[in-house]
């Protein structure tokens, strides 16, 4: 369920086989047979520029202790494949079959590194199970877990078109012949990390049921999926497809990459991988954000749900002011799935355990806090424990122009909630409260501004717009 309450908010105020298959006992022996796969290629930018990249993904050793199956998408064009095992040990490899259609590639490895092929197993696409993901996010150098859950979908078997908002990616997708608009998928309602394209989705007992894709943008919101393995990662071996020879559009998508300099050493891409990641990254505590992408207006916008951008496009009508150069950077959260925006430009602090920003002279600020409440009781309750200890009533009091707001569907495990309140000193500060729950996943955020400021002077206007949107655009990884 989408939060557009905040949209009326917004209006109110402002207008006021050869070798047997070894099944693994549990998930803990089957990630030995988990790889890292570092590769290097060159992209022309938008300057005309060729740039060295090195990117990173993952994969899993399938059929023969030789063989990795991973994202083709990761692997194409690529100039060097490297293969890395959990402990240390490592071989080169290259691209032996490919299955358009699903987007995967079978790597043949230079050199046994006493990989154990592992199972594959059916799932039910519509059962909402959760899975455990492990593989290597950001290009870290240790193998990591994720818990991962599938989506249900109205269709019994949810194909890739489904999700996809935009002609102009469906054209792109289209002319680059994989993966398939028609590929059948897994939808996952959490997030996938770059550099865990190829990674496997585990059962408990160490099968794979799937294997991680990637993801598209609606709004600011990931799309994500999976293949399911049993469906597609037998073909790979009989495939007959052409292995692609130039790099693909989602090289940079889902496969970790980075820009490096041309003679650059292994030691010194990874320095430069760790110091973007840390640049990006701001923490609380065990928790972190990270900066992921930016874009203008239009560009998110273009990969909205109608109803969701038809809401938002009438509502700046209805202000009057144009909105169309605006930018905004996307955050995202790996634990809960949660992206976050805000105005390009603009950075994120931390305070009171909170994510923050706000404007030059702090007269309108903005923050945000995603964390996983553990159940979705609890994370009703945490919405209006966070409120009353952060805003007493005593120092604000509610407005009768912007009455409470609350959606539950216990039934989805899905809520959102709008609270708006003004200060009670009479100094014209204005608190819009909102709440997205989703399962367990909680995000609160909430802004505070100078309604004084708002009353002729349109530069405040537009900055005040500026963050609401990027306050409204905020959500979690969602299938539509």
């Amino acid at each position: 369920m989408k939060n557009r309450l905040f949209i009326f908010s917004l209006i109110t105020v402002v207008i006021l086989h050869s070798y047997d298959t070894i099944a693994q006992s549990d998930v803990e022996s089957a990630r030995a047979s988990v790889v890292k796969i570092k590769t290097k290629y060159s992209v022309t930018n938008k300057s005309g520029k060729v740039e060295p990249k090195a990117g990173t993904a993952t994969g899993f050793c399938w059929q023969d202790p030789l063989y990795v199956v991973t994202a083709l998408h990761a692997v194409a064009g690529v100039t060097e494949i490297k293969i890395f095992k959990n402990d240390g040990s490592s071989t080169s490899a290259k691209v032996v079959k490919a299955l358009l259609e699903a987007d995967l590639a079978l790597l043949k490895l230079a050199s046994d590194l006493g990989l154990k092929p592992l199972a594959l197993a059916e799932v039910n696409v519509n059962a909402g199970k959760s899975y455990t993901i492990w593989g290597f996010p950001h290009a870290v150098n240790k193998i990591q877990d994720n818990e991962v859950r599938l989506s249900r979908s109205v269709e019994t078997s949810p194909i890739l078109d489904d999700i996809i908002n935009g002609d102009d990616l469906k054209y792109q997708l289209e002319k680059q012949k994989y993966p398939s608009t028609r590929a059948k998928i897994l939808k996952i309602g959490s997030t996938i990390q770059p550099g865990q394209s190829g990674a496997p989705l585990f059962t408990s007992d160490g099968k794979v049921v799937g294997v991680a894709d990637g993801g598209l943008r609606g709004g600011t919101a990931l799309l994500n999926w999976g293949m399911p393995a049993h469906y597609y990662v037998p073909r790979l071996s009989t495939s007959q497809d052409l292995i692609p020879n130039t790099v693909s559009l989602q090289s940079s998508l889902y496969s970790s990459s980075t820009t490096i300099p041309e003679d650059a050493t292994d030691e010194e891409v990874n320095e430069i991988i760790e110091e973007e990641a840390k640049e990006n990254t701001i923490y609380i505590g065990d928790q972190s954000i990270t900066k992921s992408w930016t874009a203008d207006f239009e560009e998110i916008t273009a990969t909205m749900p109608e109803e969701d951008k038809a809401s938002l496009l009438e509502t700046i009508k209805l202000i009057g002011i144009d909105m169309s150069d605006t930018w905004y950077d996307i955050y995202e959260d790996y634990n809960t799935g949660a992206t976050i925006s805000i105005p390009y430009g603009e950075s994120f602090d931390v305070e009171d355990g909170w994510y923050y920003t706000c404007n030059a002279d702090a007269s309108l600020c903005y923050y945000v806090l995603p964390f996983d409440a553990e159940t979705y009781e609890n994370a009703k309750t945490q919405t209006y424990s966070l409120f009353n200890n952060s805003f007493p009533a005593e120092s604000w009091v509610s407005s009768p122009e912007v009455p409470d707001a609350v959606e539950e569907n216990d039934q989805y495990e899905e809520a959102s909630y709008t609270l708006a309140r003004v200060s009670a000193d009479g100094s014209g500060k204005v608190l819009v409260f909102t709440s997205e729950i989703y399962g367990s996943d909680l995000m609160v955020a909430f802004m505070i501004y100078d309604v004084n400021q708002l009353i002729g002077n349109v530069t405040y206007q537009k900055q005040y717009l500026h963050f609401s949107l990027a306050m409204e655009m905020r959500d979690f990884a969602y299938d539509y």
